[in-house]
């Protein structure tokens, strides 16, 4: 396990570094994910233990609660009606891909339903183990959407919304000591959140100490690059880890099944989103990212790589986050009959 943890920091850096250098769109994490899935479907196997999981998670809410200023608190005014319409818009990308997944696909609807479900993977997966849900195909799906999701999404919102001449620099926390205690009391808050099974705990500890010092003026300034690159790098190979259970030729077979259910999504995603920036008067976008159907680490992540409003995207991907957390679980049991004993009680999980 330690050999497998060491080459994929290994070769998610050098993917990363390269992608950099490339100037391709979220570098560290897009670059970090291909590099480790090549590998993977090369015959490599990495993993990534919990304790870095946990620490990349820990690194992203602080990252996350840097970012916010009395300006982003002014602007929360306006959230209430994008959270609005981001409900229902997770509501349609489900109805619509398990749909294009019963009646074009000819999927059961236990294996459609779960391969459907936008974001909150861990929990997904645990829920469809107990019912008659095709695993595999359940599990495939819903990496292959979020591999194009973070591989193509940075590309598309860069060509929405070309970048701007560069701003005025953001300060950057620079003081040993203000970054170790920064730290120090992020990983307390995360993983004592994470220890009462708050939703997303480890992430939203974090936020509220580093949004809490940096709103008192206790700190000034985001964290730096050493604090997010390495939870780039971890995020990525751990989002492909998720491949070492499959062959490129599974793969390669559920790869248009995968892709037709990322259009599906992203296209409604895309609407939702353009409703909402028009609504909000916020650039498409911010919105997009915000609305997109990833994970809430990944897509808060490509928020920071694409210079977009990380507190805005961050809460509309907790919110939906949380919102799955709390209410997948009775309302799978409910459409699914509670199929093959299935309980409405879903194990303690990590964040995807």
């Amino acid at each position: 396990m330690i050999g497998q943890t060491i080459r994929g920091l290994i070769i998610g850096t050098a993917g990363g570094y390269l992608f950099s250098m490339l100037h391709v769109p979220a570098p560290w994490l897009a670059g970090s994910m291909a590099a480790a899935v090549i590998a993977i479907f090369g015959g490599l196997k990495l993993n990534m233990p919990d304790w870095l999981k946990a620490l990349a998670f820990i690194f992203l809410g602080i990252q996350t609660g840097t970012s916010v200023t009395w300006e982003t608190v002014d602007r929360a005014a306006q959230w209430p009606l994008s959270l609005a319409l981001l409900a229902i818009t997770v509501v349609a990308v489900v109805w619509a891909c398990y749909a294009y997944y019963v009646r074009a696909r000819g999927w059961d609807k236990a294996t459609a339903l779960f391969a459907s479900l936008p974001g909150a993977l861990s929990l997904v997966l645990a829920l469809a183990s107990e019912t008659k849900a095709d695993m595999r195909k359940v599990t495939i799906a819903q990496c292959i959407r979020l591999f194009f999701l973070i591989a193509a999404l940075p590309a598309f919102i860069l060509w929405l919304t070309p970048p701007e001449s560069a701003g005025p620099a953001v300060p950057v926390i620079g003081g040993f000591f203000e970054i170790a205690g920064l730290v120090a009391l992020s990983a307390a808050a995360g993983l004592g959140l994470e220890r009462l099974k708050v939703p997303a705990g480890l992430i939203m500890g974090p936020v509220i100490v580093a949004a809490t010092l940096e709103l008192s003026d206790v700190i000034h300034g985001t964290a730096p690059n050493s604090v997010l690159v390495p939870a780039n790098i971890i995020l990525g190979v751990m989002i492909a880890a998720r491949f070492n259970a499959f062959t490129f030729t599974e793969f390669r077979q559920a790869l248009r099944e995968g892709f037709s259910g990322f259009v599906i999504a992203l296209v409604i995603a895309v609407a939702g989103a353009a409703i909402a920036s028009w609504l909000g008067g916020l650039p498409l976008a911010l919105t997009l990212l915000a609305f997109s159907p990833g994970g809430l680490d990944a897509m808060t992540l490509m928020a920071f790589a694409l210079d977009l409003d990380p507190a805005y995207v961050g809460a509309h991907q907790i919110a939906r986050y949380v919102g799955m957390v709390l209410l997948m679980p009775v309302v799978t049991a409910w459409l699914l009959g509670r199929i093959n004993g299935f309980s409405a009680r879903p194990k303690r999980l990590e964040d995807e």
